[in-house]
């Protein structure tokens, strides 16, 4: 074999978000000069790479190259050991490739960050919110969560007050507000709070601190007052209406209706004249009948 290469150290450590540099020797211990190109292999190698990425070495000669490790700082990366390998190819003998291997330790980070969903929130009996939890570090984590406000005005409570994440997750835990009173009417009032999420265990970070605002509104709206004085006006002018000009023209009708009525039956009955007369004449006709009847008699008799 005409090409030898080795790490300086094959355990080294390794920051996430910093640089790790490891010196990687190569030989080339043939007779012709050769071209050396190398490949990173295994988890490592998405944030891993040589420089320079290729090396020509003279008959019996050897050069340094640096591996360099750029573990990024964030949750795609966990903490713990991660095995690498460098793969150094002779252009002109690809069969004579030789692969050093090593482990870099990657250290753990820890970020947590935390959102109110919705921030600033209303109700009448009782408010909901969400708190979402991320876990953004290279490490599981186990979460405690707890609130502060004033106890006397609002009772503040979770269904989850501990939540465990594994690197890269978010998880949620409703929040419920309850106001200690009842607000039958008048201006809402605004209770804040504070949810402490705080990381368990040995994990090296801060509480996170998320301030939130509840807005208790009146059982009675606001409206209320209003709307019933408007219905009142309404109801009062529409009496105002009804007397003023629908009343009159209603009286109106049905009097030119009675007397349409009343034209239309009396024709139908005899008039007292009429009446009279019929009976001026009954009486003539009936002395007449009279003075018939006697006339008669008497010429009988003689």
């Amino acid at each position: 074999m005409t090409t030898a290469a080795s790490l300086d150290a094959t355990a080294v450590t390794a920051t996430p978000g910093g640089r790790t540099e490891v010196p990687l020797q190569v030989r080339n211990s043939g007779s012709t000069v050769e071209e050396y190109r190398f490949e990173v292999v295994g988890p490592a190698a998405a944030w891993t790479n040589v420089e320079p990425a290729s090396l020509s070495l003279y008959p019996d000669t050897s050069a340094t190259v640096v591996l360099a490790l750029n573990p990024p700082r964030n949750s795609e990366v966990p903490a713990g050991d991660i095995p690498f390998g460098v793969r150094v190819v002779p252009t002109s003998n690809p069969e004579g490739t030789v692969v050093p291997e090593g482990v870099v330790t990657v250290e753990p980070f820890t970020e947590l960050t935390g959102e109110l969903v919705p921030r600033g929130f209303n109700g009448v009996w009782r408010g909901r919110t969400d708190v979402a939890i991320d876990n953004r570090s290279n490490v599981p984590m186990t979460v405690r969560l707890t609130a502060q406000g004033d106890s006397s005005r609002v009772r503040l409570g979770f269904s989850r007050e501990g939540v465990e994440l594994t690197p890269g997750t978010t998880e949620l835990s409703k929040l419920t507000a309850r106001p200690a009173k009842r607000l039958w009417r008048g201006a809402p009032v605004v209770h804040p709070f504070q949810v402490v999420a705080t990381p368990a265990g040995e994990a090296p970070h801060e509480p996170v601190l998320l301030d939130g605002t509840y807005q208790q509104d009146a059982i009675l709206p606001s409206w209320l007052p209003r709307a019933l004085i408007a219905l009142v006006l309404a109801v009062l002018a529409l009496v105002g209406l009804w007397f003023a000009l629908l009343r009159p023209v209603v009286k109106s009708a049905a009097r030119e209706e009675t007397q349409k009525q009343v034209a239309q039956v009396l024709p139908s009955n005899p008039t007292p004249s009429t009446s009279s007369g019929g009976g001026a004449a009954s009486g003539a006709s009936a002395g007449a009948a009279g003075d018939a009847g006697a006339n008669a008699g008497a010429g009988t008799g003689g």
